[in-house]
């Protein structure tokens, strides 16, 4: 939980609150004791910058709010009680109804159970009825939003007043070319490689359907992401806690949707990561049963038995996801495992499935030199720090998807051509096809 203080309308002045760790009799020292400066609305810039370095000190403007969290691993106990009040103000004790762990517990058997029993028609059905519901969703937010964020000299002003966000108004807001590179090319190769997309294509009832389908999705897949971004930067400018930009549309939907609208959109993204999940957990278990156990354990199984081992897998599989997610540290936020994960994916995964695609000479050697050049690039330069510290700052900046998808590549072709000769006629075809 956290404790949230929130000033009172026309109150500016310093609010201070302590604490103390349960079970001892005295007072902790200054480390547990907490300085809110609250100002007026145009002075906010010039006092957050002067308490950026005190300890335990934030700027608010009155009638706003702040956070305070007790971080169990730097305090020096695990349970606290308020040791004195602000003068002025309400402060609050808030407690999660549901815990993240308990969350992910509920969210992974649901998801298991759902894909296990739907298969295919879990992602084909809902991922229609999705995407028309949060596309419109967001047609009728972008307005509202813009409207009430007080267009775009009101998002300016507000941005401004927020004191650290003044570059947020320009086209690539805070971030460098480089960062520009790091975010945006493990998604771009994720789309390019990503296996949930090709399973979509090939549950199409036929090819004009899967390539007029894939043909309009460009387009609309680029209009509706910019869409997102749009609302997304209008909402931040209405939110000036830094830790609901985390989740800043599902904020928004919250706060600044009518409530009908938001309740709407909210469960469509929650059906949206259900689909997202279900189709990682039915590309690996459908790719076992037809890659592995078909070809070398069992070529003359059942249909019967196909289907059950399928759904078994899709439980093993969910079980093993649920272990990796547990494994990531709580402070690691889903945009960084998410970009990790992207980034092994595109490098290693995307080069050998498009040169299958579109580059008949590509052999099953260099296939997988790729593969394993880009995962273990991409997980050296992420994990070994010393590599960073021996490069120039301008390379050690890069994120692991530049040298992992350039070593990949590169090798994807060195190899594929040096194993031309070991390749029969009948192979070169059959990878042709």
């Amino acid at each position: 939980g956290r404790v949230r203080y929130t000033a009172d309308e026309g109150f500016t002045g310093t609010a201070s609150v302590s604490f103390k760790a349960v079970g001892q009799d005295s007072p902790v020292g200054d480390a547990l004791a907490y300085s809110i400066e609250v100002v007026a609305s145009e002075k906010i810039a010039e006092e957050k910058e002067k308490v950026a370095e005190v300890d335990n000190s934030v700027a608010i403007r009155e009638g706003n709010y702040a956070r305070i969290r007790l971080d169990p691993g730097e305090e020096i106990a695990s349970s606290y009680k308020v040791a004195s009040l602000p003068t002025g103000g309400l402060l609050q004790l808030q407690e999660p109804i549901v815990t993240a762990a308990t969350a992910t517990i509920i969210a992974a058997v649901f998801i298991v159970i759902y894909t296990m029993l739907a298969g295919l028609l879990s992602l084909a059905y809902m991922d229609i009825v999705t995407g028309i519901i949060i596309t419109v969703s967001l047609l009728i937010a972008f307005p509202l939003y813009w409207i009430k964020a007080g267009g775009w000299d009101g998002m300016a002003i507000s941005f401004a007043a927020m004191g650290d966000r003044p570059d947020h108004m320009q086209l690539f807001g805070v971030y460098s070319w480089t960062q520009i590179i790091n975010y945006c090319l493990p998604v771009f190769l994720l789309v390019l490689g990503d296996a949930n997309q090709y399973q979509r294509i090939f549950a199409s009832r036929s090819a004009k359907g899967a390539k007029s389908a894939v043909t309009a999705m460009i387009f609309v897949a680029l209009a509706i992401e910019l869409l997102i971004i749009a609302c997304a930067w209008i909402a931040a400018s209405m939110t000036e806690d830094p830790e609901e930009g985390k989740y800043i549309l599902i904020f928004a939907a919250k706060h600044y949707m009518p409530l009908p609208l938001g309740c709407l959109f909210m469960v469509t993204v929650v059906a949206i990561i259900i689909s997202t999940a279900d189709s990682f957990l039915l590309v690996p278990s459908t790719t076992f049963i037809k890659d592995v156990y078909l070809n070398f354990i069992n070529p003359k199984a059942s249909e019967k038995k196909i289907i059950f081992l399928s759904r078994l897998l899709v439980v093993v599989f969910g079980v093993i996801a649920w272990i990796v997610s547990r494994l990531f540290a709580e402070s690691t936020g889903f945009f960084e495992k998410a970009l990790y994960a992207f980034t092994i994916y595109g490098a290693s995964i995307t080069p050998s499935l498009v040169a299958a695609l579109v580059w008949p000479r590509a052999t099953k050697a260099g296939s997988i030199t790729s593969i394993l050049a880009g995962v273990i690039v991409a997980l050296v330069w992420s994990e070994a720090n010393f590599i960073q510290e021996s490069l120039p700052a301008a390379i050690s900046d890069l994120d692991a998807v530049l040298p992992a998808i350039l070593l990949s590549v590169l090798l994807l072709v060195v190899v594929s051509l040096l194993t031309q000769n070991k390749t029969t006629p009948a192979q070169t075809e059959e990878n042709s096809e």
